[in-house]
């Protein structure tokens, strides 16, 4: 079962949702999705990709236009570049977690009947 949902509103924005978010961590997802992902299925394609570069170490961190993303122990610091929001940790598998949904939420677009 996931735990993000998203859905555009009537002007196209991103909203997203999920059990027990504040309002912090919830403009921390949409500035990472928004900025350092994109609204695409090829975008979170090439975005996990990254992503993989920095769960085997490869990278130390995965350094987009408006937020950083890296490991800290067991845990994913999301951080703003530009002060917009506090940093936000998740465990590995809650970040995972959100770019599964994500990528589903955009896979699910794509199809004819999509209305999401």
């Amino acid at each position: 079962m996931s735990r993000w949902t998203f859905q555009r509103d009537e002007e196209q924005n991103l909203e997203v949702s999920a059990p027990s978010i504040d309002r912090n961590t919830e403009a921390a997802v949409l500035d990472f999705l928004e900025s350092d992902v994109g609204p695409h299925p090829a975008d979170i394609t090439r975005y996990v990709q990254r992503w993989q570069k920095v769960r085997t170490g490869e990278l130390n961190a995965a350094l987009g236009n408006g937020t950083v993303q890296e490991i800290e122990g067991d845990r994913v610091l999301l951080e703003s570049l530009y002060e917009q929001w506090e940093s936000v940790y998740f465990t590995i598998a809650e970040f995972e977690e959100l770019l599964d949904d994500y990528a589903a939420f955009l896979d699910s677009r794509r199809r004819p009947d999509a209305n999401g």
